[in-house]
C-alpha cells in the first residue's frame, strides 16, 4: 500500500516545499514501489529491507525525471507492506501512517518538517503546529537528493485494529481524535474514507486530501 503525495489536490492549495509536477512525481514513486515490492518479494525474505530499497529505488526515479525535465520535482511517500499480522512501515516526508484500535490512536511514522523538529524541542504544541505559517516546509522528501534516508517501522497487528494512511491535507485539518471516532465506529471502508475528506474539506481544504483505511481480520 504505497501513497505518495500528489501535486493534483481534491481541492487546491498552497504548492509544498517549492517542488514542481508531484502529481508526476507521485505517480513514478508509486509505480516504482509496486514494482519493487512485486519483484523482490520472492528473493527478500526481509519486508523491512525490501520497502526500504523499494522507496530507495523510487527516490532514483524521481530524481532521474526531475534532472530530465530540469525540475524541482519532489514528493512525500509513505509504504506498508502487511504481512503475518505484522505491518512493515516505510516513510518519506510528512504523508502518516497511523495505527487504530479500541480506544487508541498512534501515529506511527514521523513526520519529516520544520514544524515536526520544533514540536520535538518542546518549542511548539501540536496544535500550535497545526497552523504555523511554515507547516509547509520538509527537509526531507524522494526525488530531491541523490541518496536518501528512509525511516521504516515494524507494528503487530491485531484483529479489529485499523491502518490509516493518510496526506498532511487530512491531518492537518482533522484531528486525531475524529479520525479515531470515524475509522472506529464506520464499519464500510469507503465510506469511512470519504467522511475523513468531507470533513477535511469542511474545515479548510487547503492541501491535497487521501486517505487509505485498512482494517485488520
Amino acid at each position: 500500500m504505497p501513497y505518495a503525495r500528489k501535486g493534483n489536490p481534491l481541492r487546491r492549495g498552497r504548492r509544498y516545499g517549492g517542488h514542481d509536477a508531484g502529481e508526476v512525481a507521485s505517480r513514478i514513486a508509486v509505480e516504482t514501489v509496486c514494482q519493487e515490492v512485486r519483484e523482490g518479494a520472492e528473493r527478500n525474505n526481509d519486508p523491512l529491507s525490501l520497502i526500504e530499497h523499494a522507496v530507495r529505488q523510487a527516490n532514483t526515479a524521481v530524481k532521474q525525471e526531475g534532472t530530465n525535465r530540469r525540475s524541482n520535482m519532489g514528493t512525500t511517500l509513505s509504504v506498508a507492506f502487511v504481512a503475518d499480522h505484522t505491518a512493515y512501515i516505510a516513510n518519506v516526508g510528512d504523508s502518516r501512517v497511523y495505527w487504530i484500535e479500541n480506544g487508541s490512536i498512534t501515529q506511527i511514522t514521523e513526520d519529516h518538517s520544520l514544524v515536526a523538529k520544533l514540536v520535538a524541542a518542546g518549542k511548539l504544541t501540536r496544535e500550535e503546529a497545526r497552523n504555523h505559517p511554515k507547516s509547509n516546509l520538509l527537509y526531507r522528501t524522494v526525488g530531491t537528493d541523490d541518496t536518501i534516508k528512509v525511516d521504516t517501522f515494524r507494528v503487530g497487528l491485531k484483529k479489529g485494529g485499523n491502518i490509516l494512511l493518510c496526506t498532511d491535507g487530512l491531518w492537518g485539518e482533522v484531528t486525531d481524535q475524529n479520525i479515531h471516532q470515524i475509522c472506529a465506529t464506520e464499519t464500510n471502508l469507503k465510506k469511512a474514507c470519504a467522511r475523513l475528506v468531507k470533513i477535511a474539506n469542511n474545515n479548510g481544504g487547503q492541501d491535497n486530501i487521501t486517505a487509505i483505511v485498512v482494517k485488520v481480520v
